[in-house]
């Protein structure tokens, strides 16, 4: 025999009982009120204080959002706490008893699971939360009566974790105006930094990012999400950080965001750094690593996604492309290698080839031109090495000019056969290897018509 399921099936015959009595004695006293709360106005509460699973969340609200200031100061979650406070709006009456007319311990209420405190213009209000019972109902008390109401309530707040109403962004307010980050993973760094609109990479190599790269890594940082709350720890209890391994974190990500303010006639800046470290494994086999903000309490895991997000491998991070010019801004084009010399020169929207056969300039093919700008301008890099070009390769090297004279740069090209891949230096110490398929004409006979 199950003495265990006998034990379960006598246990809930006795709380059927206990209610039956309770309706059968206080049925003089029992009446349907309709509502549990009978006139809250959501948009008048401005506080929610939460007890539940041995802990405390105070929120308030400014305007439309809400925050969380008690166990610490974090944004919070609007939505997730305006349906809280809907339910509680909502939630029916199907009886209601004196609290001296029962046994509040039966109905779990002398030691309530969780406790709600609404606060605000429309006055305050406090609800504890007792057993579940058959069906979907659930015992409440508000104020001086008890409550026999739907487990809706119930399953937002004990079956569910009130701590998911903080915001679970890792990162605050990200934009594409950040000035500089840092990611780094065991003993390897990336340092991106940011000049005007242009991102540079300090480390671990010094070159060009890639622009468009660095905002879709800003947009997947703003998009990193707590998967759960682990703990809140103590202030500057580094016992708990070694615990979870986040004493000498696995890895991490810095961002750094300059403000500038007029001050007194003078311009102050100001810069705020946001920094996300993680460290052990939560659980074997899960992929689910603890995580922390920097100057926040809280410990939370993170999933494969968060932290893929946040070691991006660098060279995903470089700009793949020969030039960072736009091919609009190009006046002229000069070609030196094993085929011979020659300059390709933009006169009045049209191109022309000057070499030694064409002094004076001939017109060029557009689409040799059309490839050749596509090329230089757009056609980005299938890898990278710092190896550099095999020896023996013969190069040929290209200069671009914009209108006013000015150098906008210059590569050097290798290519392994007449039908195999293309190499690319562009003096930053690194090789951008390119498809074999890529439309480069490098003699300058193939532009002349």
């Amino acid at each position: 025999m199950n003495w265990s399921l006998v034990f379960r099936r006598w246990v809930l015959a006795a709380l059927l009982v206990t209610g039956a009595i309770i309706a059968w004695r206080g049925g003089s006293l029992a009446h349907s009120s309709g509502r549990a709360i009978a006139g809250i106005d959501a948009g008048l509460v401005d506080s929610l204080t939460v007890v539940s699973r041995g802990s405390t969340s105070t929120f308030t609200a400014d305007g439309l959002a809400w925050q969380q200031v008690v166990p610490y100061r974090c944004v919070a979650d609007a939505l997730a706490i305006r349906d809280t406070i809907d339910v509680l709006a909502t939630l029916p009456a199907y009886q209601s008893f004196a609290v001296e007319a029962i046994d509040r311990a039966a109905l779990g209420l002398d030691q309530p699971v969780a406790t709600l405190e609404l606060g605000g213009r429309g006055g305050a209000h406090r609800i504890d939360l007792g057993r579940r019972a058959p069906a979907g109902r659930a015992w409440v008390k508000v104020g001086n009566r008890i409550i026999s109401t739907s487990d809706a309530l119930h399953r937002l707040v004990v079956s569910s974790d009130p701590r998911r109403w903080r915001d679970p962004a890792l990162f605050e307010r990200l934009s594409p105006e950040l000035d500089r980050i840092a990611l780094r993973q065991g003993g390897a760094t990336i340092l991106l930094e940011r000049t005007g609109q242009r991102w540079s990479m300090r480390e671990p190599i010094q070159t060009r990012a890639d622009a468009e790269a660095v905002g879709r890594l800003i947009d997947a940082l703003s998009r990193v999400r707590a998967e759960a709350w682990v703990a809140d720890l103590p202030a500057g209890d580094g016992t708990d950080l070694a615990r979870f391994g986040l004493d000498a974190p696995a890895g991490s990500v810095s961002v750094f965001m300059t403000t500038r303010t007029l001050k007194d006639g003078e311009v102050v800046s100001s810069t705020a750094e946001q920094v996300v470290e993680w460290g052990s494994v939560v659980e074997r086999g899960t992929g689910l690593r603890v995580a922390r903000r920097v100057g926040s309490p809280a410990v939370v895991s993170l999933d494969e996604r968060a932290l893929a997000s946040m070691d991006p491998a660098p060279e995903s991070l470089i700009d793949g492309r020969m030039l960072e010019v736009p091919a609009s801004a190009i006046k002229s084009i000069a070609i030196d290698g094993p085929a011979g010399q020659g300059t390709l020169e933009r006169r009045d929207g049209q191109w022309f080839l000057v070499d030694a056969a064409h002094p004076d300039g001939t017109p060029a093919r557009e689409p040799a031109i059309a490839s050749l700008l596509v090329a230089l301008t757009e056609a980005r890099a299938m890898a990278m090495n710092e190896q550099g070009a095999p020896e023996g390769l013969a190069r040929t090297s290209i200069a671009v000019a914009g209108f006013d004279g000015a150098s906008l740069g210059s590569i050097a090209i290798v290519r392994e056969g007449p039908a195999g891949r293309f190499g690319v230096e562009c003096g930053d110490g690194l090789l951008r290897i390119y498809s074999e398929r890529m439309l480069l004409p490098l003699e300058p006979g193939e532009y002349a018509r």
